[in-house]
């Protein structure tokens, strides 16, 4: 068996990385196994993060936060994990951390693996990622600014958030990717009253050139013109590892955590978009990786070292 470590970070994004940081800084051997993938893996220029007035790529921001994890001496491996499973050594938990490279022994895990976006009708949508496709109103909003605008989504927190839009610019339309419309009559009316258009029709692909969108294509071949489009066809937490292990949930399968990024399994943390403690945003990942950082930390901590 391998080395134990005293802690392995499950996902290398904002929320392991930031983890990762803190730990090493408290001294603590850190093995960060990761996919190399994620909402950071895209063109996106972020422009909302501190201490970056241009802005700043996610991808240069993800690899100045593994170089900074590395620098403090944590270990970094590109696989995937198959599972966690817990076992006793002597009066000590242990897990086992089964990767694609090899199994790992841990004294604490963090689980940090995001979510993974549905995509529907949309196949060419990684030429448009970061670019000219977006899927969050907090992130990518002020960019619309006067922009011509498609939303795609059927339910009512699109409505809501199509409207929410109108602080940018008014040139939007809503195609729902779906021939029966699932927004409710109050909505609908909200939609009407600011001259917002429904369509309500499947799509099945998105045209351009360059990383630039000009039109969303329709199942019957019509095309709507468009300088951005936000895909709000909602996503799901990449949580199947953690459920596997015991780890609590709730109903839409994110991990629920405590305020301290604590798990309802000892020495088990989350921390990132896998959980809705806080919104999905760069600043709250990395928030959340370091509250599970210090949690993790105490709890390595010798008796004599508690309160």
């Amino acid at each position: 068996m391998t080395q134990t470590f005293d802690t392995i970070i499950v996902g290398g994004g904002p929320a392991g990385l930031s983890a990762a940081i803190y730990l090493g800084r408290f001294r603590r051997s850190v093995l960060i196994v990761d996919q190399a993938s994620g909402r950071w893996d895209t063109a996106e220029v972020n422009e909302n993060y501190f201490g970056f007035p241009q802005g700043i790529h996610t991808r240069q921001l993800r690899d100045l936060g593994l170089q900074q994890a590395q620098k403090f001496g944590a270990v970094y491996i590109n696989a995937s994990v198959s599972g966690v499973q817990s076992e006793l050594h002597g009066a000590e938990t242990r897990f086992i951390v089964q990767s694609s490279a090899e199994t790992y022994l841990a004294k604490t895990v963090i689980i940090a693996t995001g979510v993974r976006d549905h995509y529907s009708g949309l196949p060419e949508h990684s030429d448009y990622l970061g670019t000219s496709l977006f899927w969050c109103i907090t992130c990518d909003g002020y960019k619309t600014i006067d922009k011509n605008i498609v939303l795609i989504g059927n339910n009512d927190d699109v409505a809501c958030t199509t409207l929410q839009f109108l602080n940018y610019t008014h040139k939007l339309t809503l195609v729902t990717n779906a021939t029966t419309l699932n927004i409710s009559a109050r909505w609908q009316a909200e939609l009407s009253k600011f001259n917002v258009p429904v369509v309500c029709k499947k799509v099945t692909g998105l045209e351009g050139q360059h990383h630039q969108i000009h039109h969303v294509v329709l199942e019957d071949g019509q095309k709507i013109a468009a300088d951005m489009v936000f895909n709000e066809q909602g996503a799901e937490p990449n949580s199947e590892l953690a459920v596997r292990l015991g780890v609590a949930v709730d109903e839409k399968k994110y991990i629920l955590t405590n305020d301290e990024q604590r798990t309802n399994i000892p020495l088990v943390y989350a921390a990132g978009d896998v959980t809705r403690l806080y919104s999905h945003q760069i600043v709250t990942a990395a928030h959340e990786g370091s509250m599970a950082a210090q949690a993790a930390n105490y709890d390595l901590y010798l008796p004599h070292q508690r309160l």
